[in-house]
């Protein structure tokens, strides 16, 4: 039986999974600089032993599913470091650094390899995704990018996909259709936000859309767990209503902390995460008590916050 296949059955037990926590801030705050343009991917070629050591440290954290640092790998983010030449030896560093940390770490207990892949760098000037700073990339190139690095971490060994969009939907139909061609199970991620005034949570960081007008064209392309992710917790819960509604199958959240400092390295490292482990663990567990199956972090929420679900968190759904 494959790893995925029995996390499957792990599911239809109604098992709680634990994903892992924050890459790019847990690196930071391991020493790692970031990049404006490959944020935690240029860490692949200075900082490999610390990127495996994160690993390490959220599977000792109890985590079931650790996730490549390839957020921010593929082709539009190297080249403009110049590493554009090393775009498959980077990709296929980072699914053997999380493979490494597993063999090191995860001992006779099962731990799945989540690949990432992303439209971070990417604009959509109708979307205005990224500030104008950020390469521009032709939409053909854009999708070859993204296609060529799910290639890579299909063929180098990772379990699934996870399909992590924090732009609209045109961005995030590219990131599920590179994914899916793959012909490996994804899960397609949902980044919503909500404007001040305004309940109502709309899709990545400036698009009008709405996620219950944009659910649907994205899980027709398929899926298979839906992904709530670097979102606000309050933004996450308004999102869990549309999403449980439109749904039946797993869902898996992991908020971001709302730090304000989120830029390339930070610049007060004293400041202190606005979301409090103690108060991760509370609303996780409320998500597991209303049919969450899958619970982790992203920006801001790290190993402190993750450690403790694995013995606060019900081990099934209710």
């Amino acid at each position: 039986m494959s790893a995925y296949a029995d996390l499957e059955r792990r599911m239809a037990r109604r098992e709680v999974i634990m994903l892992d926590g924050a890459i790019g801030t847990r690196l930071q705050s391991m020493g790692v600089p970031m990049s404006g343009l490959a944020w935690a991917g240029a860490a692949l070629e200075t900082h490999p032993f610390t990127v495996r050591r994160m690993h390490e440290e959220y599977i000792a954290a109890g985590a079931d599913i650790i996730t490549t640092n390839t957020y921010a790998s593929a082709r539009h983010n190297l080249e403009p470091l110049g590493l554009g030449d090393k775009v498959v030896e980077l990709n296929l560093r980072a699914v053997m650094l999380a493979e490494d940390a597993r063999d090191k770490a995860a001992g006779d207990r099962p731990v799945l390899i989540a690949g990432s892949v992303a439209n971070f760098g990417l604009r959509v000037a109708s979307e205005g995704d990224y500030e104008a700073r950020r390469s521009e990339t032709s939409e053909a190139q854009a999708q070859a990018n993204l296609h060529q690095q799910a290639e890579i971490l299909a063929e180098a060994g990772v379990d699934f996909l996870i399909a992590e969009s924090t732009g609209g939907n045109v961005h995030r139909k590219w990131v599920v259709e590179a994914c899916l061609a793959t012909g490996l199970p994804v899960w397609p991620g949902f980044m919503v936000r909500q404007d001040k005034g305004d309940e109502t949570p709309r899709l990545g960081y400036t698009s009008p859309q709405t996620i219950a007008e944009g659910f649907d064209e994205v899980m027709a392309l398929g899926g298979d767990v839906v992904c709530v992710f670097h979102s606000a917790i309050s933004a996450t819960d308004a999102a869990l209503d549309v999403v449980r509604s439109r749904w039946k199958g797993p869902i898996c959240v992991y908020p971001e902390a709302e730090r304000l400092d989120y830029v390339d390295t930070y610049r007060d490292r004293t400041k202190e995460t606005p979301v409090s482990p103690e108060e991760f663990v509370a609303w996780a567990t409320r998500c597991v008590d209303a049919g969450v199956q899958v619970v982790g972090g992203c920006c801001g929420i790290e190993i402190e916050h993750i450690r403790p679900l694995r013995d606060s968190l019900p081990t099934h759904l209710p």
